[in-house]
């Protein structure tokens, strides 16, 4: 990883404290995840987020948003580096 100081993608609490975490692990069928823009039940009640690699770099610290910050993240989902975010062109499988 580019920058260990701040980002960890181990799984292990504590080999993250701190840090911000990648989670790469949930992706594949079946993986459980929090939804974009969920509060979490954490202190401070903070707000998941998405974000592109390339925002990654900015991140100051893990928690940017929380439960206070609605205008900003009205105004962050409605920012060009996240036009077309959430919608895929894809045919699903029929079962």
């Amino acid at each position: 990883m580019a920058e260990p100081d701040r980002f960890a993608a181990t799984m292990s609490k504590a080999k993250r404290m701190g840090k911000i975490f990648i989670d790469w692990l949930r992706n594949h069928r079946g993986s459980t995840a929090v939804l974009p823009y969920s509060v979490r039940a954490r202190s401070g009640a903070p707000v998941a987020i998405p974000i592109a690699w390339s925002g990654l770099a900015a991140m100051k610290h893990a928690k940017p948003y929380d439960i206070g910050s609605v205008e900003r993240l009205i105004e962050r989902a409605a920012a060009k580096q996240l036009k077309g975010w959430g919608f895929a062109s894809q045919n699903l499988p029929d079962l």
